[in-house]
């Protein structure tokens, strides 16, 4: 439950023809909130969570789930909800040391909290809420997302029975509160005693799949203030002069986080669940930073230089990969597969063709190569040298960038991380046919470890940057198995990650993979194929392994 950045362009009002959007941004208006409106949310429906209206700023997000389901109410509902966040929520909230189940439920609470304000001061919405209740029955179920349901109707209809003792307890607990119904804390404290019990009821909440149970619900994200939040935003809204009343576009982050790494765009992936055997659409969220350029100084110059200067004597040659003239009238070599059918050809009494040679020839580097690197947590270890295992994936990319732009060969080099699914970072260290490419050392210095290693995520969008280059190829270089925050399960990473790269061959992406160390053999083998991959038990020879792997993925 991430909040979106506080400081936001002025959103236009929705178009003139969409009079849906245009009545439910007046309602907002008319209840004295300025400069709200109502767009919709570009977010098709997930196969995890069911998509909810998102609060940002003073503007309401609505999913296609509710702008076109043909009970109006829905949509209304939602308005008035959000209306009630807006006049008597406190906004961006620490969690501090909350677990999941614990900000679940007192977001709920605090759900119920304002729609009881509203229904107090404005008798047409209790109206409203009791009537979208029974319209739209509750599931039976002892489950968290049940329990939260039936938590959510009997606080806001006093009048629906329910007979869990959990329930009984939280109604008790709340009615006995409403003299001091404007006093958030006071019931954030009810929601506390309440998930405590569902604790020790051993009630599990599958954070993958839980989204607020009440379709006119919002997703709350606007209560909460995350440790993350600097380094992540989810939800953005279009910009001044974007298409009004359509979906949202997203442009890049503002504030200090952002000027630092600005996120250029962000972009859903797919997820491959292997225990279902399909895929979870737009599951991951990954934004893409395109670092600022870190100043060099002369020192750092030289010193870049001379790591340069093994490759410039002893294997640029070897970036040029030999082409095989084969049939050739003349040649250094015999072409066995033209010998063989002159010989038949003989046999049979037909006149064979006399071309039987065979000529190499330097060939042009004439791939795309994008190097995608391991910028995890893990990629701070040090070496005996001293030097961290990001400094030497570094030291790698940069001296290979140099060759091959030497050699006017295409190349860009990009990085990644992770903390969760909506948090994967693809950093843009060197870009394909930019000015940047011509400097990679400014760009490859200063970089920090990040944190997880969500592979499949990062290999999507460098496959989603490399289907329009004409001769795609990627280089994973990574120093272990997949992993991240939010996944428990060692081998879901790892075969999305394989599925992944099975994606990106059928695209025509030659890919391969560079593995730091024996702790990711097995991942290794399983994601990338037998012939796909190396295993370094030196990481200093890095740079080595990168011209060969360039060399081997431009001969295939």
């Amino acid at each position: 439950m991430t909040r979106p950045s506080e400081r936001l362009p002025p959103c236009p009002a929705p178009a003139p023809d969409d009079t849906r959007l245009r009545a439910l941004g007046h309602l907002l208006h008319a209840f004295g909130v300025d400069q709200a409106s109502v767009q919709t949310l570009d977010r098709p429906p997930q196969d995890g969570p069911p998509p909810r209206p998102v609060l940002h700023g003073k503007v309401l997000l609505l999913p296609d789930t509710l702008t076109t389901h043909p009970d109006p109410d829905l949509a209304l509902a939602a308005s008035a909800h959000t209306l009630g966040h807006l006049l008597h929520s406190p906004r961006h909230q620490t969690t501090g040391r909350l677990k999941p189940i614990g900000l679940a439920i007192a977001a709920a609470v605090e759900d119920c909290r304002c729609d009881r304000l509203l229904m107090r001061s404005h008798p047409g919405l209790e109206r409203l809420f009791r009537t979208l209740l029974a319209r739209h029955p509750a599931a039976d179920g002892v489950g968290f997302e049940h329990l939260v349901e039936r938590l959510q109707r009997a606080l806001i209809d006093p009048g629906l029975a329910d007979d869990h003792p959990w329930v009984t307890k939280a109604r008790g607990l709340f009615e006995a509160a409403l003299d001091e119904l404007e006093q958030p804390a006071v019931f954030r404290r009810i929601a506390a005693v309440l998930a405590n019990d569902l604790g020790q009821l051993r009630v599990r909440m599958n954070l993958q799949a839980y989204a607020p149970p009440l379709p006119w619900h919002d997703d709350n994200s606007h209560l909460w203030q995350h440790p993350e939040d600097a380094h992540q935003a989810e939800t953005h809204v279009r910009q001044e002069g974007g298409p009004a009343g359509t979906a949202a576009h997203r442009p890049a982050g503002e504030g200090e986080a952002a000027a630092a790494t600005p996120a250029h765009s962000l972009q859903a992936h797919a997820e491959w669940h292997y225990r279902l055997g399909r895929y979870r659409s737009d599951w991951c969220t990954v934004a893409e930073i395109v670092p600022a350029p870190a100043g060099t100084t002369s020192a750092d110059a030289d010193d870049n230089s001379r790591r340069d200067a093994p490759l410039r004597i002893h294997t640029a040659p070897h970036l040029r990969p030999a082409l095989r003239q084969r049939r050739q009238w003349d040649g250094e070599e015999l072409d066995l597969d033209a010998a063989t059918a002159a010989a038949l050809d003989l046999r049979l009494g037909r006149a064979p063709d006399p071309r039987l040679f065979r000529r190499n020839r330097p060939g042009d580097p004439a791939l795309d190569l994008l190097i995608l690197l391991d910028l995890s947590a893990s990629t701070a270890d040090r070496l005996d040298d001293g030097r961290s295992i990001l400094d030497v994936e570094c030291e790698a990319a940069r001296a290979l960038v140099a060759a091959l732009h030497r050699q006017r060969g295409r190349i860009a080099v990009a990085g990644f991380d992770s903390d969760g699914r909506h948090a994967v970072r693809y950093h843009r260290l060197v870009d394909f046919d930019t000015a940047h490419a011509h400097n990679p050392p400014s760009l490859l210095q200063g970089l920090r470890p990040g944190q997880s290693t969500r592979l499949g995520a990062a290999i999507r969008h460098a496959t989603s940057i490399l289907r329009s280059r004409p001769m795609p190829a990627l280089i994973v270089v990574s120093d272990g198995s997949p992993a991240d925050i939010d996944v428990f399960d060692p081998q879901h990473l790892v075969e999305d990650a394989r599925v992944a790269v099975s994606e990106a061959r059928r695209s025509g992406v030659r890919c391969a993979g560079l593995m730091l160390g024996e702790d990711g053999r097995e991942a290794a083998r399983r994601i990338f194929g037998i012939n796909g991959h190396r295993i370094l038990t030196r990481t200093a020879m890095l740079g080595r392994a990168l011209r060969a792997c360039h060399r081997d993925l431009s001969i295939n």
